[in-house]
């Protein structure tokens, strides 16, 4: 019998900042890219882009949940609601992405359209979890909240809300305003006009997370 030898593939760990596709990038603070989680298999062609870019299954249905309850619950003549990464440019060089966000209608209705990321702030961000690579960053995923929540609050944003799936918490932020930390159980107030329970969303459309 002949043994065959057969080359493994070097994983590569680092990559030089020209080898990184813009694509990859998740968002920009300062001139500093932060790339999606995931985006070192996507280089040693283990994943597709795509792949690490799509949201996780809990991801996925905490959002629906949320998107079905704000368009039943919400007036819509008076607030417009987006979805999926919409793009936020806050000055030169920084630019980031939130999963749901809430606009004054009129607002939008008055802005003048440039294909680009939105440089108005909505008046309602929420977050679920995170699609970062932040240890390349520099930085804890818990950085991370509280850098992104600052850098949407000083946009002009009124409140932030975060959701995470890992632990069931949730974390509101308000301008002017120390930030709360609560369970899923807890009522959560959007625009001092709306309150919901996630844990009762949840169990209301019969999923258990």
């Amino acid at each position: 019998m002949v043994a065959v030898s057969t080359k493994r593939k070097r994983i590569r760990t680092k990559f030089a900042k020209h080898e990184i596709p813009k694509s990859l990038i998740y968002e920009e603070y300062d001139g500093k890219p932060m790339y999606y989680r995931g985006y070192k298999d996507v280089l040693n062609q283990r994943k597709t882009t795509e792949e690490i870019m799509g949201e996780s299954d809990t991801q996925a249905i905490i959002i629906g949940v949320l998107m079905n309850f704000l368009f039943d619950t919400i007036d819509r003549n008076k607030y417009f609601i987006v979805t999926n990464e919409v793009g936020f440019h806050l000055k030169k060089r920084s630019n980031i992405s939130s999963d749901i966000v809430i606009y004054e209608k009129a607002a939008l209705q008055n802005h003048t359209f440039k294909n680009k990321y939105f440089e108005i702030p909505p008046l309602a961000v929420i977050e679920v979890d995170i699609q970062a690579d932040t240890a390349d960053f520099g930085i804890s995923e818990m950085d991370y909240y509280g850098i992104k929540t600052k850098k949407l609050l000083d946009f002009g944003v009124r409140e932030v809300i975060w959701f995470f799936s890992g632990t069931q918490q949730q974390f509101v932020a308000r301008a002017g305003q120390d930030g709360i930390i609560s369970t899923w159980e807890k009522t959560v107030s959007v625009l001092d006009e709306y309150q919901f329970s996630l844990a009762q969303l949840l169990q209301k459309e019969g999923f258990t997370l």
